[in-house]
């Protein structure tokens, strides 16, 4: 939620931007602030630890790699090599 617009009594932010996880099935818990790195593996084990219904996410199925069938000496039609901006 957007704290600038929303106010909770029980959710104090600690500095821009703070992520407060309210745990289900309690309503009396207070918050905890998520304090590890913003990556998808960090959250993923924060998650795990405490949430209150246990999940488990399955991993992605990583795509077929795509196989170029142009030649490395070959231009591409429109491709004047050099790079605009």
């Amino acid at each position: 939620m957007d704290g600038t617009s929303n106010e909770h009594p029980r959710a104090k932010a600690d500095g821009f931007p703070t992520i407060l996880f309210f745990p289900g099935g309690n309503k009396s818990f207070d918050p905890i602030t998520v304090d590890v790195d913003r990556t998808v593996v960090e959250l993923y084990k924060f998650l795990k630890k405490h949430a209150s219904i246990p999940f488990k996410l399955e991993k992605p199925a990583t795509p077929e790699p795509v196989i170029s069938t142009k030649k490395s000496d070959e231009k591409i039609e429109g491709d004047s090599g050099k790079d605009e901006l």
